[in-house]
């Protein structure tokens, strides 16, 4: 499944991107669960760092684990397949070369996953992201068990103050003859169909696709193939009428010369500023012929030139109308952020700062940042990235606790929805947007976000809206 499938769906629909704050890992792992007795004989302590992280230590006693240990052997001997052996028939020494390191690091994940989730319900911890353990925190006891220290970020307790009855403004949404005009023209334009340009060149409503190239004196500083441009769209830091001049007229085969200044935010800080050249080789170039009245309004499926201006207008007053209900959602939220004080879990918020860091820098890798200046541009992002990480921390709580308290829930059907949306949106079928999910482990990310939006929306009917 293209990866664009995810940036175009999920991102549009999540505005305060708390969907991708990690939540506690589920029980897994290749050894089955521990039978009751083992699990009543792992012991779990847990000291508490500040009011929202605690390090949780689990003991696992040498009797139990040899127990589980070889418990795990006998079951993988009855099941692997191996050249040479009949099934159950593997002698432990062979499995032991093969799998004894990856079945003793899952036996013991598995012991520490029940410590866990033992001390979790006997302390009516509230865990929140991810179980952190290095490669320090396991060591062996003298007895032939081992000790395991994890530590766990906590959900801050607070008091849920009020949320319904919240103060909001909004505008009132309201769609001009210009506008429908305006919506119109850019629909026939987008339904335009491409033919090879006529001995004239390529003209203003024309298109061409290209490979575009910029050079500092001699030296290529960046090149796109593939690139579609248009006479009426210069590109950054070109100047509009000297680009609109070289393109009219161009044909097939055809290379361009045009002056640039480097953007103030080009990647290349020395180069900000600075003159250089944009080349422009024409692969193709493209008239694009225009629908006429009749054919658009066979595509809308209309019989008449009102009939297309009052489907328009209502689909831009609906648009107009979505966005200043996310307008109100959002004033919303931010007023009952500010009604809240809480002590955030600190080594969450690092891990959500350390993730938008390796985000950032990866971005900046495809954009072709020098690798040198990747890692000085995003610690310049550091305070932005911890302000925004507390803020959707914070926010993520607040959703949650509301959600509980109006039994707001997910239902499969909400989701089944989301990957119609997702899929039409992207010209796609619904299976291969779930298998894409599915594979990139996206299902519980894309159910935040479909309760973000569900405790955003009970917000904004339960709130006084002021219309100015």
């Amino acid at each position: 499944m293209p990866k664009y499938v995810r940036a175009r769906g999920l991102a549009s629909t999540t505005r305060l991107g708390i969907a991708q704050i990690q939540r506690p890992a589920k029980p897994g792992g290749l050894v089955s669960t521990l039978e009751p007795h083992l699990v009543q004989a792992v012991e779990s302590t847990f000291e508490s760092i500040d009011p929202c992280e605690v390090i949780v230590t689990v003991t696992v006693p040498g009797d139990e684990y040899k127990t589980e240990l070889d418990s795990n052997f006998k079951r993988l001997s009855q099941n692997v397949n191996m050249k040479g052996f009949r099934p159950g028939k593997v002698p432990k020494s062979v499995l032991e070369k093969h799998h004894g390191e990856a079945l003793r690091r899952d036996t013991q994940q598995q012991f520490v996953q029940q410590g866990l989730q033992k001390i979790v319900a006997d302390e009516s911890l509230r865990p929140v992201g991810q179980p952190r353990i290095t490669e320090d925190s396991l060591t062996d006891a003298e007895d032939g068990g081992f000790i395991c220290k994890v530590e766990l970020s906590l959900r801050p307790a607070y008091e849920l103050g009020e949320y319904k009855g919240l103060a909001a403004e909004t505008e009132k949404v309201e769609v001009t003859d210009e506008e429908v005009a305006s919506a119109i023209e850019n629909v026939r334009n987008q339904q335009g169909r491409p033919e090879p340009v006529s001995e004239e060149g390529l003209q203003e409503n024309g298109m061409a696709l290209a490979r575009l190239e910029l050079l500092n004196g001699e030296d290529s500083i960046m090149a796109r193939d593939g690139m579609r441009l248009s006479p009426q769209t210069a590109p950054p830091g070109v100047d509009a009428e000297a680009y609109k001049a070289a393109m009219m007229g161009a044909k097939d085969g055809d290379n361009l010369e045009i002056p640039v200044v480097f953007p103030a935010d080009f990647h290349i800080e020395d180069l900000r500023g600075k003159d250089g050249s944009c080349k422009i080789s024409i692969a193709q170039a493209f008239d694009m012929i225009r629908p006429t009245d009749e054919e658009l309004m066979k595509m809308i499926g209309v019989e008449d030139t009102d009939a297309m201006n009052t489907r328009v207008r209502e689909d831009i007053e609906r648009g107009k109308q979505h966005q200043a209900n996310l307008k109100v959602e959002l004033s919303l939220l931010e007023t009952l952020i500010g009604n809240h004080e809480m002590q955030l879990p600190t080594r969450l918020l690092e891990d959500q700062v350390n993730n938008r860091k390796n985000t950032a820098a990866q971005q900046m890798m495809q954009e072709g940042v020098p690798e040198g200046e990747i890692k000085d541009r995003v610690e310049e992002q550091d305070a932005a990235m911890r302000t925004e990480a507390a803020h959707n921390t914070k926010a993520l709580f607040l959703l949650e606790d509301i959600a509980q308290a109006e039994n707001l829930q997910v239902q499969n059907e909400d989701v089944a929805q989301k990957f119609q949306e997702i899929a039409q949106r992207n010209q796609t079928s619904v299976e291969e947007v779930q298998k894409y999910y599915q594979e990139q482990n996206l299902i519980q990310q894309l159910a935040m976000e479909i309760l973000e939006i569900k405790v955003r929306t009970f917000l904004r009917e339960n709130a006084t809206i002021t219309e100015v």
